[in-house]
């Protein structure tokens, strides 16, 4: 199977790593041209210099397939209107950025009206897609999800099988954004927990020595522990920086819209929000 990789930056380089890994043919596009020849000497990517040269190098017997994995928001409005002209009928975009899902609604609609095929895809690492494989949620009509399939199959953890269709166009970024949500409710809960033994006198707790023996067994132990661990690590040396929190906020709103009760998810969006702010 041979598709266009569009944006190669973090996750999208393991996901070319993983890719190679098991000979599918990746044709990449990237607006850092350094960190594509890079790539293709490693893996033997076929890096191109823009999408129409990436598109070039698609087969023209079957379906194209484009899987964008762009920063932000303009990004992937802009890559999207862009394909609309150069695209067929049948052909197929797949979204793997972070996305809000009305937006993924919007741009697959769009699409369909040229006859063109949306995915929607939510892409989650756990810090470690490239040796485990990443759990994907995609959302789609079920004959375009059957067609990029082999890539969900090698991309995905647990022996290809952790991804899955959860629904219709804008059901992939949903339920990440979920995911997500319940995520940062989580990292309140070990702030909070850290808070607690930072406030106590009489210990000198090593907060970090703490999580690393937390991490070796606990039940709390996973992937989010082993992300504060990090942070922990580098707010001794001044250095600490939080992951987006977009897709929190985007939860937070969807329960006002709703009316369903989260909690945990508002306190959580109050805390880091108000942290930023410090």
């Amino acid at each position: 199977m041979k598709f266009a990789l569009i944006g190669l930056e973090g996750v999208a380089g393991n996901m070319v790593r993983r890719l190679r890994q098991q000979d599918v043919e990746v044709v990449g596009c990237d607006e850092n041209g350094e960190r594509s020849q890079q790539l293709a000497d490693e893996t033997g990517l076929i890096a191109t210099s823009s999408v129409v040269a990436a598109l070039r190098k698609l087969p023209g017997d079957s379906p194209k397939i484009v899987w964008l994995m762009l920063p932000d928001n303009a990004a992937v409005d802009k890559e999207i209107k862009n394909l609309v002209n150069r695209l067929a009928f049948g052909d197929i975009v797949v979204d793997g950025s972070h996305s809000n899902y009305r937006d993924s609604q919007r741009r697959g609609a769009l699409l369909s009206q040229s006859g063109i095929g949306f995915v929607d895809a939510g892409i989650m690492d756990g810090g470690n897609g490239l040796e485990k494989g990443f759990c994907i949620t995609l959302g789609g009509e079920r004959d375009q999800v059957k067609i990029v399939e082999p890539l969900m199959q090698a991309l995905a953890a647990d022996g290809g099988s952790g991804w899955s269709r959860v629904g219709a166009v804008g059901a992939g970024h949903f339920a990440r954004m979920v995911h997500s949500g319940i995520e940062w409710s989580v990292r309140q809960a070990f702030s909070e927990g850290f808070e607690l033994m930072k406030g106590k006198t009489g210990f000198s707790f090593d907060l970090e020595q703490v999580a690393q023996t937390w991490s070796k067994g606990a039940m709390l132990d996973g992937a989010v522990l082993s992300d504060e661990v990090a942070i922990l690590r580098a707010e001794s040396s001044g250095g600490a920086q939080l992951p987006n929190f977009d897709e929190l906020r985007w939860s937070a709103i969807e329960a006002i819209d709703q009316n369903i009760p989260t909690p945990a998810i508002s306190a959580a969006l109050q805390c880091v929000a108000g942290s930023r702010d410090n």
